[in-house]
């Protein structure tokens, strides 16, 4: 069994009264099967404080200032079915800081405030009723029966309605195993959306402007990102077999 870190009252009490009777450290270690560090850590602050009770520590520091946190529960008052994740978004787009979700969740309960879980089904069935149905599942029958569909393992993509509704329209579905390398340039597509949104200044404030940015730095584009992003496949999956499905520069 490895020695303890730490001591209660009244082992640290014990520990300073051997060694002001001539016991040495790293005998009172071996008796209370502790780190020699603790005893000399406890004996350092005995002798310079007179005290056996360990200084309280401060904690961590906060990671948002006052006016960010009222940012917050700001953005959750007025969309009270946000989860954190989406609030966490909408403040990043206002202040250019990132944070996780998890101090997002910290400051809601902070102000009593209930942090949503994304519903699984509900966004489902926007991906079916938005996405699929209008958009993706009309192209497909228009490529012909050789076309594949290909999206990811995200939670809307494979709940029942989305993967009945892809069947019933016989779409031919890409197999996506649970861990695999993301070789999608989509992804390299959001980056540079990403960058061109927050290099506008000042940044949008509410989700409409954000909307209107998103629409406007989309069909601003040029061409030839897009020939490029899919010129570089075959050099994706070489890199990627390559490294065995690991790290590729992409």
């Amino acid at each position: 069994m490895p020695p303890r870190r730490k001591l209660n009252k009244f082992e640290r009490g014990r520990s300073v009264a051997w060694f002001q009777d001539g016991v040495p450290k790293r005998e009172v270690a071996r008796r209370l099967h502790v780190s020699i560090s603790v005893i000399v850590r406890l004996i350092q602050c005995f002798t310079a404080t007179g005290r056996v009770q360990e200084r309280r520590r401060p904690g961590r520091p906060k990671k948002t200032t006052p006016r960010e946190d009222r940012l917050i529960e700001r953005l959750a008052l007025q969309t009270k079915t946000a989860s954190s994740s989406i609030i966490r978004r909408q403040r990043r787009v206002a202040t250019n800081i990132n944070i996780s979700q998890q101090t997002i969740r910290n400051r809601l309960h902070g102000f009593n405030l209930r942090f949503r879980r994304p519903a699984g089904n509900l966004t489902g069935l926007r991906y079916r009723d938005e996405i699929l149905r209008p958009l993706a599942v009309p192209t497909l029958q228009q490529m012909g029966p050789q076309a594949v569909h290909q999206d990811d393992n995200a939670r809307p993509h494979r709940v029942r309605v989305v993967n009945d509704f892809l069947q019933q329209s016989g779409v031919n579905r890409m197999e996506w195993p649970a861990c695999s390398p993301d070789l999608n340039p989509i992804e390299n597509l959001w980056d540079e959306l990403d960058r061109k949104v927050r290099s506008n200044l000042p940044p949008p404030r509410v989700v409409q402007h954000l909307y209107q940015m998103l629409h406007a730095e989309w069909q601003a584009l040029p061409q030839r990102i897009f020939t490029t992003l899919v010129n570089s496949m075959g050099t994706r999956s070489v890199e990627c077999q390559n490294s065995q499905g690991g790290y590729t520069h992409y």
